[in-house]
């Protein structure tokens, strides 16, 4: 049985390759490369991929973000348990485990679409303040200072660094736990001084966080949170 597969053609690409991503097949191909060979390469997979996917699925289940009445939102590694409710103005209320929010009454579109918008807008809002402070801590205790911090929205990355110094931020790292964030953050000050992922860059990483490889471990639990 042939697997469902998005199929990607790159010039660049010299030979076949798969990936599983949030329960979903990637296959990338050469150009040149007929669909019958990529057919028969992804049979020839049938069982690999299958084994990802059921990994996947459980691990989806598991940590899957849920925007509906009574559903769960991680904030600083902790489920929080969802709910909103009509009034005057719109905004968020955190508490121990329960984020309550107010939807304005002028808001007619489809609620879960406007209760994402506004909890999307608040992690924002609260990664500016609090990533950004943090971050500069970490720079002063390292010894590593970018040339700017700034917050960002990726799908596929927590941060970044750039060549020009500056350190990109996440706000969905507001979601781990904060260690994890503590990592993210000294992983791309580190790419101030090593702009690669060589032998100098992890002596660097480790001297600042010794526990740099349970850290990326355990990070990939939770690449489905980058994905609401």
């Amino acid at each position: 049985m042939m697997p469902a597969y998005q199929l990607i053609r790159s010039r660049r690409r010299k030979t076949l390759g798969i990936s599983i991503r949030d329960a979903q097949v990637q296959v990338r191909a050469p150009v040149g490369v007929k669909q019958a060979e990529i057919d028969r390469f992804v049979r020839s997979r049938h069982d690999w991929i299958q084994l990802h996917l059921q990994r996947q699925q459980h691990r989806l289940e598991q940590y899957e973000v849920k925007i509906c009445q009574q559903g769960r939102v991680p904030v600083a590694g902790r489920w929080h348990q969802l709910g909103w409710h009509r009034a005057a103005t719109s905004c968020v209320q955190q508490g121990p485990d329960r984020l309550e929010l107010s939807l304005a009454s002028r808001i007619r579109r489809d609620e879960q679409a406007a209760v994402r918008d506004l909890l999307q807008q608040w992690f924002r809002d609260q990664a500016r303040e609090r990533l950004v402070a943090r971050c500069r801590q970490l720079a002063e205790a390292t010894g590593l200072h970018p040339t700017g911090i700034s917050i960002g929205s990726w799908r596929a990355r927590w941060g970044q660094c750039s060549s020009r110094g500056e350190v990109g931020l996440n706000w969905r790292l507001l979601q781990l736990e904060p260690a994890l964030q503590d990592y993210v953050i000294l992983h791309e000050l580190c790419h101030l001084q090593q702009m690669n992922h060589g032998p100098r860059f992890h002596a660097l990483l480790l001297a600042h966080c010794p526990a740099h490889l349970r850290y990326r471990a355990e990070l990939t639990r939770y690449g489905c949170w980058l994905n609401w």
